[in-house]
């Protein structure tokens, strides 16, 4: 028996990975690194096999200056058949937040290892970051999970992510009972428990509020965050236009116009919501400013800027995009009646928090003010791009405030959706006062830029 065909060698025409990874190599030779490491992501996913994609990628990676990477694809081709290198490979991966490319070097490692818990719960959290929790939840199904918490509570995560519910409670029940004398302990790993049980159940209470959740970004990140997300698009914008992103947005070319829509629909939230601030905060960066100065002028209240751990009170805190709060852990405690509002949340991108409120969710967005909208001129036929608007923030601000900006009166139903659930939003009375990690793990689909 050829023991390269055991373990899954193939020959260069029999692998599936075998067009992806002409393609890679070819891009390498024209001296088209980042290219190459692109297709070879496909190449690994088409068949984590194929030996001569990690040869490739040991080149690629030492081109773009990767040494420590570069030395993690040695090992692995050193010792192709020990599972221990391509858990390695599939731990860096998680570690920088590349689930993708994780994936296939832990699916080998599995195999491997003959179904490791350690394999698998790895293998289990890339799925889910992927949106796929229900492969996660069918995954460790199949392994005995023994008595790790960690193990019980990443399969209830990914079944209540996957609409199965039925467990958790007593789940949460029985580890409160088992670590109750542990309550006050203060070491790393009993507050790092407590705090994944927290999460899990405060996510659990809000999915009983709807019968039925739906997989549309509207559900889940109030599920999941206490989040409203102000602009979505389902399928009564078109059909199967849920398919797209699952409700968010992949590019999104922002116009001042669009941007005083949000406004508009921010404040009649705040207002049905009956959380309308006395004050807007704005975090430091132009994007923010221009911001915060139009949310105030439409509002009708004062604005300031926002320092670093300054008191804030029955106020709005004001972000350009969500990776703006990443620089101020005081936000992760909800103090002051206040809440956090970021025009874009970027959905495929982990943040300290998850906002409030957001405008839309959309991979890449460029602010209309900066220049880079793509645009159709109809003289040339050609598509070009806008220049960036070098006026003051003050000006900015009040052209957006001063646009039309109409709401559709379809965003009733939407503001309902979350005026009946109020008391669960993020600040609520039902709430835990503590926003929580944004992370991709998500049920809701949807294509992006890779």
């Amino acid at each position: 028996m050829d023991i390269n065909k055991l373990y899954g060698e193939k020959n260069n025409n029999e692998s599936p990975a075998i067009g992806h990874y002409n393609a890679a190599k070819k891009a390498f030779d024209e001296a088209n690194y980042e290219e190459a490491l692109r297709l070879q992501m496909h190449a690994f996913t088409a068949d984590p096999d194929f030996k001569p994609t990690y040869e490739l990628a040991v080149l690629v990676i030492e081109k773009l200056g990767g040494g420590e990477e570069a030395a993690l694809f040695k090992k692995a081709i050193a010792d192709f058949n020990n599972c221990k290198p391509f858990y390695d490979l599939g731990y860096h991966f998680i570690d920088v937040g590349n689930y993708r490319m994780a994936i296939p070097f832990l699916e080998r490692s599995l195999v491997l290892s003959n179904n490791s818990l350690s394999v698998a719960m790895e293998l289990s959290i890339a799925y889910t970051a992927q949106f796929q929790p229900e492969k996660g939840m069918e995954l460790l199904k199949q392994i005995d999970l023994g008595n790790s918490f960690w193990a019980w509570c990443q399969l209830y995560w990914c079944s209540l992510l996957s609409n199965e519910p039925d467990g958790i409670e007593q789940f949460i029940n029985n580890t409160k009972i088992k670590f109750k004398d542990n309550i006050d302990i203060r070491d790393r790993n009993t507050i790092a428990i407590f705090s994944a049980l927290s999460k899990l159940e405060e996510c659990l209470l809000r999915y009983k509020t709807i019968e039925k959740p739906e997989y549309i970004i509207r559900d889940w990140q109030y599920i999941q965050y206490g989040g409203a997300v102000l602009e979505y698009f389902d399928n009564k914008i078109a059909e199967d236009a849920l398919q797209v992103a699952g409700g968010r947005f992949v590019a999104k070319f922002g116009t001042n116009s669009e941007v005083k829509i949000i406004i508009n629909k921010l404040k009649e939230y705040l207002v049905r919501l009956e959380r309308f601030p006395e004050t807007i905060y704005m975090l430091p960066g132009r994007n923010c400013e221009i911001l915060g100065k139009a949310i105030s002028k439409v509002f009708g209240v004062n604005c300031m800027k926002y320092s670093k751990n300054d008191p804030v009170q029955n106020g709005l805190i004001v972000a350009g995009n969500t990776s703006d709060f990443n620089d101020y852990p005081e936000f992760v405690r909800i103090t002051g009646n206040t809440l956090t509002f970021a025009l874009n949340h970027n959905w495929l991108e982990g943040s300290l928090i998850s906002p409030d409120i957001c405008g839309f969710m959309a991979q890449t967005y460029v602010f209309p003010w900066e220049g880079g909208s793509l645009k159709i001129n109809h003289e040339t036929n050609q598509v070009d791009k806008s220049e960036p608007d070098l006026r003051l923030e003050e000006e900015i601000a009040e052209a957006i405030a001063g646009e039309e900006g109409e709401v559709d009166p379809d965003f009733k139903d939407i503001l309902d959706f979350y005026y009946e659930r109020k008391e669960y939003m993020k600040g609520g009375l039902k709430d835990s006062l503590r926003r929580l990690h944004y992370n991709t793990d998500s049920p809701v689909k949807g294509a992006y830029f890779c």
